[in-house]
């Protein structure tokens, strides 16, 4: 079985980006949900969130969690959900990570963890000159 995946982002971050990565893949998969914090929401409303979330996943496998911005309230909010090893969580969401996560989620939890975090930084670049397809 695959490693159940948890989106926690800020509002309309987690459903535009896994709406995008499913079309992109041509799949809408399994095992995996998202939630969004609005920025007035109670944190204890937020957790007891989470863990509704987490309690649809499927229990017999171990949990990536993945939020937009280290040190944001969403993060913060899911540190509290990585209990034990059968859990982890990254920050720095973007589009490249979830399509790496969708695809590689059969690995064991920390191979998918470090797939996810070359990928996620293999998708940022920087351009010094215009492409060629450009002309």
């Amino acid at each position: 079985m695959s490693t159940g995946l948890l989106l926690v982002s800020h509002k309309g971050i987690a459903s535009n980006l896994l709406a995008t990565a499913a079309s992109i893949i041509n799949e809408t998969p399994g095992n995996m949900a998202y939630i969004e914090i609005p920025m007035d929401a109670s944190v204890d409303t937020m957790k007891q969130n989470i863990q509704k979330k987490i309690d649809q996943l499927d229990p017999d496998q171990d949990i990536l969690i993945l939020t937009d911005i280290y040190g944001g309230t969403p993060s913060n909010i899911a540190s509290c959900f990585v209990t034990n090893k059968h859990t982890r969580l990254v920050s720095g969401l973007n589009l490249a990570m979830i399509i790496k996560a969708i695809n590689y989620r059969d690995l064991p939890l920390a191979e998918l963890v470090d797939k996810i975090i070359v990928g996620g930084h293999q998708s940022i670049a920087q351009h010094n000159s215009e492409h060629p397809s450009c002309h």
